[in-house]
């Protein structure tokens, strides 16, 4: 076999420019300790040249964008070019668009460096980025889904390989998202969200420059551009990146802008912010909004190990359980049989249009997968000062207002649950059963407020900022309507089961009245409130009479359904709180054996009340 001095230089350059996939031979190697007799051609001369005369359509495609020149330089590449295609829809597009056929076609043939066939299964990272194979020997080995004619033609700057066919660019998530974006038309889409927070930049360190512009700057002759975008990199979504896996959800402009409008409903700030920043509420509602759209439609396949049993989004880490998680195959029947599941990838593999992407699968879809009270108007939990707990973007410590009162913490330890009325997350009839109020079925801690008069006649007062932000945590209520609870604590269990406290041994329950009070358009709280009337549909209701919640000592934790409350503004992501909720005990002295006028309270619970179809009907009229 001939050893000659050009193909050694050649191959040189490339391993020791070449990273460690490449798996090269060393320099001080033979070729005969790597290939068989003839496994080898010499091409006196360049790359370029050896295309011209070996795949002479692919050259005419090189030439026509003017590509040629770089492969006839001292840069070293390896090149796979194509014998059989279709050379005139590129040769059309070059004269319209010469830069998408060097990106999507040209280099998506080249790699940087001498990289020979081997024998061995090669990762190739191509100058288009994409991430490819080379496997086996001559034309037993093949190149990405293309069979390998002949391979390892050494050149003067190179290496050449044929191949029977061209290798599709395929596009990652990022540019399938792309791919679908229309910019006459579709002006309120994701796409057209994330373009504006595109925030690329060139890595010189790994481009390739020639010369300088009458400018005095550098020619890029081979760009390596370092990929970034803000808004999905605050949402923990790189689906930019080559070397990521993930599972993607892309809705069509008409399903975005749909969601979006839902979105800027909930989103709506109290106009007095405007008057320290003209214009704030606006961005801060477009921003929100287009953030609440997109919340849920990325998974990370490395995040999720058990992704083919259940999914978390990339937004799992901002929010609280079971918020951002979706059953992914599991049957509706099982753990929770009362509970609405949503098996999120077989409502896609149904309803949507698979992609496979260079970095994971993605669906087209006309139809979110999940609902609005699935991806952002989520249910508020106030509690009191377990602050353990206060980690999640749902959960906030119930913070004292007003009042004539003073309140100290206390807690029971090892409380357990015993049957209460609670409302099932599929909105289904209220019933009793064996759960309390914290989600958690069993023995646990429950902390709670003990709320006692300030004098032996005063009736209790006292009220409690919704949602006034805990410690660096901004607010999450939304401009929507919700389902208001009251979560209580019987006055005999003040002193701990383990003291051996028993109902009969302090039978009083609770009657008081709500009323709750929120900003107004010049951010002041409203005089006026809303006094909220026991809800028809608690089963307790028989116990309530001109507007006074009252409860009865047999339940060990009590969960009032108090009334249906709508908020005019959000206070989503802000530092100031939008509403009040004020209690205020109403007891005669002849009622003082049968009601407490201290209280032990829990915690609020703000569960969204939202119709989807209402409310797109309602926009329509």
């Amino acid at each position: 076999m001939i050893m000659n001095k050009t193909i050694k230089n050649t191959l040189c350059m490339g391993i020791i420019a070449a990273t460690g996939a490449a798996a090269m031979i060393s320099c001080s190697d033979t070729w005969d300790d790597h290939y068989k007799e003839g496994a080898v051609t010499t091409f006196e001369g360049t790359t370029m040249q050896a295309i011209e005369a070996k795949a002479p359509d692919f050259a005419d495609v090189i030439k026509a964008v003017g590509f040629n020149r770089e492969l006839a330089s001292e840069n070293v590449y390896t090149i796979w070019a194509p014998q059989n295609f279709d050379k005139t829809e590129w040769l059309t597009l070059a004269k319209t668009d010469s830069a998408y056929v060097v990106d999507r076609f040209i280099k998506n043939h080249i790699a940087r460096y001498a990289l020979s066939q081997d024998g061995k299964k090669q990762e190739i990272k191509l100058m288009s980025n994409k991430l490819t194979t080379m496997t086996g020997e001559g034309t037993q080995g093949s190149f990405g889904a293309a069979d390998i004619t002949q391979a390892n033609i050494s050149c003067a700057n190179g290496v050449l390989h044929l191949i029977d066919k061209n290798i599709d660019y395929q596009n990652n998530i990022f540019e399938q998202i792309q791919a679908g974006y229309n910019a006459a038309t579709d002006s309120l889409s994701m796409y057209a969200f994330l373009e504006k927070w595109n925030a690329d930049s060139l890595d010189e360190n790994r481009s390739v420059s020639r010369g300088v512009d009458e400018n005095g700057n550098k020619i890029w002759v081979d760009s390596v551009v370092i990929r970034n975008n803000t808004a999905l990199k605050n949402m923990d979504a790189l689906v930019y990146e080559e070397d990521s896996s993930y599972i993607a959800i892309i809705p069509s402009a008409e399903a975005y802008k749909k969601r979006y409008e839902i979105a800027q409903k909930l989103l709506v700030f109290n106009p007095f912010e405007d008057v320290t920043s003209a214009g704030a509420c606006d961005s801060l509602q477009r921003y929100y909004s287009n953030m609440f759209a997109m919340t849920d439609l990325f998974y990370n396949k490395n995040a999720n190990e058990h992704w083919s049993d259940s999914l978390k989004s990339t937004n799992y880490s901002l929010s609280t359980w079971p918020y951002n998680l979706y059953y992914a195959h599991r049957p509706s029947a099982g753990l929770h049989p009362d509970k609405k599941v949503n098996n999120i990838l077989d409502t896609l593999k149904a309803k949507g249009t698979f992609v496979e992407c260079s970095n994971g699968d993605a669906y087209l879809v006309d139809e979110y997968p999940m609902d609005v009270t699935e991806q952002f108007f989520k249910k508020i939990n106030l509690r009191t000062n377990d602050n353990t707990r206060f980690d999640s973007e749902g959960e906030r410590e119930l913070t004292k207002n007003v009042g004539s009162t003073s309140i100290t913490s206390g807690i029971i330890y090892d409380y357990q649950t015993d049957t209460i009325w609670t409302i099932p997350e599929d909105d289904s009839e209220p019933k009793i059963e064996r759960i309390d109020t914290l989600d958690f079925i069993g023995t646990r801690n429950f902390f709670f407020y003990d709320v006692v008069p300030a004098s032996g006649s005063v009736q209790p007062n006292i009220a409690f900022e919704i949602m006034n932000p805990s410690g660096n945590k901004p607010g999450v209520l939304l401009s929507g309507t919700y389902e208001l609870y009251l979560i209580t604590c019987p006055i005999w269990a003040k002193t701990g089961f383990n003291d051996g406290q028993k109902p009969e041994d302090d039978p009083r329950g609770y009657c008081f009245y709500a009323t709750v009070y929120t900003r107004d358009a010049k951010g002041e709280i409203s005089a006026s409130g809303q006094r909220l009337t026991p809800h028809p549909d608690d089963p307790r209701a028989g116990l309530s009479d001109d507007k006074y919640f009252k409860t009865d000592y047999h339940n060990k934790i009590d969960t009032l359904y108090l009334d249906d409350v709508t908020f005019e503004y959000a206070d989503y992501g802000r530092s100031t709180h939008s509403a009040i909720i004020q209690l205020q005990t109403q007891i005669k002295s002849s009622e003082q054996g049968t009601y407490s006028r201290e209280m032990l309270l829990s915690g609020f619970i703000l569960k969204p009340k939202f119709d989807e179809t209402a409310a797109t009907e309602a926009k329509r009229k």
